[in-house]
């Protein structure tokens, strides 16, 4: 509705004549009656009747008459509450898993977000849509994405997974008896052959699991120990080898095959609902940033 035609309105319903009125608002009275043509086609009533040269108000319009302030206050009020809330530093809400988070978190040192606050939720795939459609979360990060109707997949980025142990480890081990540290979680609703978090290709290559754990940064423990071999985005371990020692640097085995490593695709999940804004932008300049 048009607070415009509202106020036009109320102005009318004072004076006498639509002459009168249209010389208070300087509109020429063909414009103020059409403004009224299209706010009785708005509200499905008639306002005005006409009484030889006067127009007066039909009992509908009265009672808009009597109504119309208090609707013009609450649209007013309505209109600075969500520009208020727009420009207001809220919370940006972001849900993923560990693996773009603990180490991701870095990505805060290429943006200017000092002064943007931040929840940072540490969801499973399948959770992460849950609470986007629910609107628990604002922005989704994952590589495992769940396809559902009510939210966009952003593609943004592609990473490099690959096997990793510790400098030195199972040297004379072939990949297949290397023992393995993995996700006890498994995954569901996955549309790929995946089942694992960590996006181990089971379908393809079988690996000896031996260890199985809740937080990556367990399996990474295990895997500086020489105790396991765990399978790793490359930018996580990029991360992991410049905050420790030569010592407990994790190196890339060779994957089964002739491969070295495997590619997978980074989205950034929103509701169709949300406006991809500002920040958005610079979260996935940011993942594509630490993912090379």
């Amino acid at each position: 509705m048009d607070l415009t035609r509202l106020n036009y309105f109320l102005t009318l319903a004072q004076p006498d004549s639509l002459r009168e009125a249209s010389d208070i608002l300087g509109l020429t009275p063909q414009a103020l009656s059409k403004s009224m043509k299209v706010l009785e086609d708005e509200m499905g009533v008639s306002l005005w009747v006409r009484d030889g040269r006067k127009s007066i108000l039909t009992d509908e319009g009265k009672v808009l008459l009597r109504e119309a302030p208090k609707i013009i206050e609450d649209l007013k009020a309505l209109r600075e509450q969500l520009q208020s809330k727009k420009e207001k530093q809220v919370p940006l809400k972001i849900g993923t898993f560990e693996v773009f988070s603990t180490y991701f978190l870095s990505f805060l040192k290429t943006l200017s977000w000092d002064d943007q606050p931040l929840e940072l939720y540490e969801l499973l795939p399948g959770e992460i849509e849950k609470y986007l459609i629910q609107g628990d979360i604002d922005i989704g990060i994952s590589y495992m994405p769940i396809p559902n109707p009510q939210l966009d997949f952003l593609k943004v980025t592609t990473v490099e997974m690959g096997v990793y142990t510790q400098k030195g480890a199972f040297k004379d081990i072939q990949q297949p008896k290397i023992p393995f540290v993995v996700p006890v979680m498994p995954l569901q609703g996955v549309p790929t052959k995946v089942r694992g978090l960590d996006g181990w290709p089971e379908h393809a290559y079988e690996r000896d699991v031996v260890y199985k754990v809740t937080l990556m940064e367990s399996a990474l423990e295990l895997c500086r120990q020489g105790r396991a071999a765990g399978y790793f985005p490359g930018f996580i371990v990029k991360e992991h080898n410049q905050r420790f020692k030569d010592e407990y640097q994790l190196v890339r085995r060779r994957f089964p095959g002739a491969k070295t490593s495997c590619f997978t695709d980074v989205f950034i999940i929103k509701r169709k609902s949300s406006v991809e804004d500002k920040k958005t932008k610079q979260l996935a300049k940011a993942i594509r940033t630490l993912c090379k």
